[in-house]
């Protein structure tokens, strides 16, 4: 059975039902009685959650639910407790005054209905118009990308927080998802979809030993708990391009371990996106590394996200040629197996 069909929730959101939201809030003195659903839109494009903006006579806030199955893939399963744990990162980080201005206010929760309130942050997109040619992240919004990582990782880290978020289920997900099924043979994923002639000309990686070996030490890796919060997730589609600037959302993956990880995962994007070099050495330049950070760590996990994304079942909305992708995944395996 297919698990949208399988959905036991007993509130579910849906766009096209406004007026069941409005009685769900009325019935939780979530709205005043007086006031009502006015509209209901989608509130971005991300993969994990259904994610609306309602709006209402006394303005507006984001309503995210989070099911039993993936939004946009919803014959993969992943936990419902997701949302929650998003709210635990939201809470957590908001006790510093950088990272604060830099993300959503909670407003209330629903833990039997897996729902989460936030701030409305205005009419944003997310950065994944960098894929696209000429399509280029500002020096300033870098700068703030850069400042907000930094401040996350050594804020909030196993010598300053007691409380530790694992969210193993979640990093199990994407466990299988970067160091599994991108290289697993007949994974489903038809890659000549998006380009063509990219699924034969990838079957090499996929019957590398030593590729294969080493994506999964790598993994192992992952799945250890580590020194610092991470985002987990810290790419252009986690990032709001607002009104007022750069903000960060969607931190359903976190979890603590190995920022060399979440570092590798933003600089593999910003190469995947054609980004100038000029702008990772500003990321470079405003997050800060310490002594314990390990440079090959960092480049074999870079490699094995532009593997993952390129050939894995998350694929991006790239403007690149069969060449310059083969170049990309050529790159990523020297990445992953010299470091």
């Amino acid at each position: 059975m297919n698990a949208r069909m399988a959905e036991t929730t007993a509130f579910l959101l849906h766009r096209e039902t406004p007026s069941e939201l409005e009685a769900y809030l009325h019935g939780n003195n979530r709205l005043p009685k007086e006031h009502h659903v006015l509209s209901l839109e989608s509130a971005g494009e991300g993969n994990m959650n259904c994610t609306l903006r309602v709006t209402t006579e006394g303005g507006s806030f984001i309503l995210k639910q989070s099911r039993s199955y993936v939004e946009r893939y919803p014959n993969i399963r992943a936990p419902k407790e997701r949302i929650h744990i998003e709210e635990q990162f939201y809470k957590t980080v908001r006790k510093d005054d950088l990272i604060s201005a830099y993300t959503p206010e909670i407003l209330w929760s629903d833990h039997e209905n897996h729902l989460l309130a936030m701030e409305d942050l205005g009419h944003s997109s997310d950065y994944s118009f960098i894929y696209q040619r000429g399509g280029n992240i500002s020096k300033r919004d870098i700068v703030s990308i850069a400042k907000v990582l930094s401040e996350l990782h050594f804020r909030f880290n196993t010598e300053t927080v007691d409380a530790r978020i694992t969210n193993h289920d979640m990093r199990r997900l994407n466990y299988e998802h970067i160091f599994v099924l991108p290289l697993l043979e007949n994974n489903g994923v038809d890659l000549d979809e998006n380009c063509p002639g990219l699924q034969e000309a990838t079957e090499k990686f996929r019957t590398d030993d030593r590729l294969l070996s080493t994506s999964m030490e790598l993994g192992r890796k992952y799945l250890e708990d580590g020194r610092a919060l991470l985002h987990g997730d810290y790419y252009p589609g986690s990032w709001l391009r607002t009104p007022d600037g750069f903000r960060m959302i969607d931190p359903e993956f976190c979890f603590f371990g190995h920022p060399e990880f979440e570092l590798a995962v933003a600089v593999a994007h910003l190469k995947m996106a054609q980004q100038p070099d000029s702008l990772i050495k500003e990321l470079f330049l405003y997050y800060h590394f310490d002594k314990r950070f390990d440079g090959s760590l960092f480049t074999r996990f870079a490699g094995m996200e532009v593997i993952r994304r390129l050939i894995g079942v998350a694929q991006l909305p790239l403007e690149l040629t069969l060449d310059e992708r083969m170049d990309l995944l050529e790159q990523a395996r020297m990445w992953v197996l010299r470091g």
